[in-house]
């Protein structure tokens, strides 16, 4: 397997979120595919992520656009990104609308992590908040129809 059978996905913050554009042109050509989320955060307050509003609005818009101007290597959907604007999944740490149970997580002992892949199976740690969550793995299922 070759370098061009690999996709790889970017994380976007607050801190990265205006690297897009270098991310792409330093990866086009090198691997075929890219797919992009959004960091979930733990705890309210957390300076890594991006709010929703105007400016994550912004880097949406963007991933869409990019989208369109190189087809077939940007692999999220336009549905998926537009959800990224906003909540479309939990109250506070609790799935709500998101299909967490369509992918099983376990760490590295063979536990079930909850609610979801980024979360733990230690139930006294702290799990992600679900009204803040970028995950494209669960966003592309509810772009898709995929909810309880």
């Amino acid at each position: 397997m070759g370098w061009k059978d690999i996709w790889i996905t970017m994380t976007i913050n607050s801190l990265n979120y205006g690297t897009i554009d270098d991310l792409i042109q330093e990866w086009k050509g090198v691997v075929n595919k890219i797919g992009f989320q959004f960091h979930t955060p733990f705890v309210k307050g957390d300076p890594l992520w991006l709010p929703f509003g105007q400016e994550r609005n912004k880097v949406v818009d963007k991933l869409i656009a990019l989208r369109e101007e190189y087809p077939g290597f940007v692999i999220n959907s336009k549905k998926q990104l537009a959800l990224m604007k906003g909540n479309w999944g939990g109250i506070g740490t609790t799935p709500v609308q998101c299909p967490s149970w369509a992918i099983l997580s376990f760490d590295h002992m063979g536990r079930e992590k909850k609610p979801c892949c980024i979360g733990s199976a230690d139930s006294k740690s702290l799990k992600p908040i679900c009204e803040d969550c970028g995950l494209g793995c669960y966003s592309v299922l509810v772009a898709n129809g995929i909810t309880r």
